[in-house]
C-alpha cells in the first residue's frame, strides 16, 4: 500500500474519533501519522495516529508549500478539508449517509 503523504485527506475507522475527517500533517513512520483539522485537532496540538486505522482517499490539499511559507493557518485546514470531504450529493462519486457511511 501506498505511504500517505502530508496534505492527504484521511478518516478515522477507530477510536473516540471514528468517522472524523483529518488531513495528514506530517508522516512519523510506516505506521504513525500527525493529522489535522482544525477544531478539535489544530496545528497545535495534531493527532498521532496508527495508519492501520485509517481510510485514504486520494485527494490532497498543498500544505506543504502553505506551511514551508508559514500561511499554513487552522482556518486554512477547515477549508482544505470543506473543498475534499466527500458531502451527499456533491457530485463526486461518494455519497454519505449517516447509517450506511459512504457508498
Amino acid at each position: 500500500m501506498e505511504e500517505l503523504k502530508p496534505g492527504q485527506l484521511v478518516r478515522s475507522l477507530a477510536g473516540r474519533d471514528k468517522d472524523e475527517h483529518y488531513l495528514v500533517l506530517k508522516v512519523i513512520d510506516r505506521r504513525q501519522v500527525l493529522l489535522v483539522n482544525g477544531r478539535n485537532r489544530p496545528l497545535a496540538r495534531p493527532k498521532k495516529k496508527n495508519v492501520a486505522h485509517l481510510q485514504r482517499y486520494d485527494r490532497r490539499a498543498d500544505i506543504e508549500e502553505a506551511a514551508r511559507s508559514g500561511k499554513l493557518t487552522d482556518s486554512l485546514v477547515i477549508k482544505y478539508l470543506k473543498e475534499l470531504v466527500p458531502q451527499k450529493g456533491n457530485g463526486r462519486g461518494l455519497v454519505h449517509d449517516e447509517k450506511e457511511g459512504y457508498h
